[in-house]
């Protein structure tokens, strides 16, 4: 064992996540069956911890995976009489990840391939039991990460979603082995809204960010059911200031129209995403959440990235195009967009998670977004 680490008392080396874990390991921790779950946000802080591994009932940290021969490791409530068994185990694990090197940055990146093959996306009821066949690696939650080398991009890819199945698990299916080539700490949530009412895209997205949280990831990604990336040097890790991965799509003649506009596909880090409020929680029906998010990152003085306008082209899969509910209050919504924002967002609960199901390639969450106003009806 290298000199650097102490023997005496290894537990100490332990992230203060690993030992916040260990000091509250002997409460009873809920265990998830894909059951139906009730409650507002707080009850993702009971159900969800870290990484979908605490639904197993197991110990880790952000960088160490606690895999054994393959199998998932069950870690016993009572921690007492394996403290010392476990805290040897994860001086080995330690050992191992401490002589792994970090993953080469996207310039640098020999497993990319640049443009992608489109045909894929003219597949139809494509089947989630397909894509889990296709990807046998992944783990609960579409979770993966590299095991050859340290990734500093924990992401969480969230995905608002209403009555487009076919879209979602093409998306997931095409998306997974572009993060791997990336290689990125990746997962995906789905965000879907209960009942039939007027669509709150800013509601569930936050609500989403809320999960995201909770699985300690470094920057979220917000991604439109419909929009395929065209090159996978578009590089979805965390950057610095919000990225606008989707610029230039495909029915707007990649072009970008405005500088404002963030929608389709946008990479923002857990800070900024605070920083800005989260998305508006006042747009009903589809349209002006996104124009509103991009006013928020400028009110904040932060720097909108974008790729290359090469690299950064989507495609988007043809859906019916729905019109605004109210054109009139989107428009005045968003002349008040930079001195609303400090009020209207992540920091106002408008909403209440009603289930939360882990599956095999995503979170899913079912959220309540209340009723909209008589004037967007």
């Amino acid at each position: 064992m290298p000199s650097r680490l102490k023997t005496k008392k290894p537990r100490y080396i332990l992230s203060i996540e690993q030992q916040q874990q260990q000091s509250t390991v002997n409460r009873k921790l809920p265990t998830i069956h894909n059951e139906r779950t009730k409650g507002n946000e707080e009850s993702i802080i009971e159900l969800v911890q870290n990484d979908h591994e605490v639904v197993l009932e197991r110990i880790r940290s952000p960088d160490i995976d606690m895999q054994r021969n393959g199998t998932s490791a069950i870690v016993t409530v009572n921690m007492d009489d394996k403290l010392l068994t476990e805290d040897i185990s994860l001086l080995d694990e330690f050992e191992k990840h401490s002589l792994k090197k970090l993953c080469p940055n996207p310039e640098d990146n020999r497993k990319l391939i640049g443009q992608l093959p489109q045909a894929v996306l003219l597949m139809t009821n494509l089947k989630e039991a397909e894509v889990q066949k296709h990807y046998p690696y992944l783990k609960p939650g579409g979770h993966w990460k590299p095991e050859d080398c340290i990734t500093e991009h924990k992401i969480a890819v969230i995905i608002p979603f209403r009555d487009r199945q076919t879209h979602l698990t093409r998306l997931i299916d095409f998306l997974v082995p572009v993060f791997r080539r990336q290689q990125l700490d990746f997962r995906f949530i789905v965000t879907e809204q209960y009942g039939k009412d007027l669509f709150n895209k800013g509601r569930i997205m936050n609500a989403a960010f809320r999960l995201a949280e909770r699985l300690n990831v470094s920057c979220v990604i917000f991604h439109d059911v419909d929009m395929f990336p065209q090159d996978d040097r578009n590089f979805y890790g965390c950057p610095p200031t919000p990225r606008h991965l989707g610029a230039f799509v495909s029915n707007l003649g990649y072009q970008l129209w405005y500088k404002e506009i963030v929608g389709g596909v946008l990479a923002i880090s857990m800070d900024d995403y605070r920083a800005v409020n989260g998305y508006s929680n006042m747009y009903w029906g589809w349209g002006g959440e996104d124009d509103d998010m991009g006013k928020r990152i400028m009110a904040q003085n932060l720097t909108i990235e974008r790729p290359d306008t090469m690299i950064g082209r989507f495609t988007m899969l043809k859906h019916m195009k729905r019109e605004r509910a109210a054109p009139k209050l989107v428009y005045k919504l968003l002349g008040e967009a930079e001195t609303r924002y400090q009020t209207d967002g992540l920091n106002v609960t408008s909403w209440k998670i009603l289930k939360l199901t882990l599956r095999s390639l995503y979170y899913h969450i079912y959220i309540d977004v209340g009723k909209p106003p008589p004037e967007w009806v």
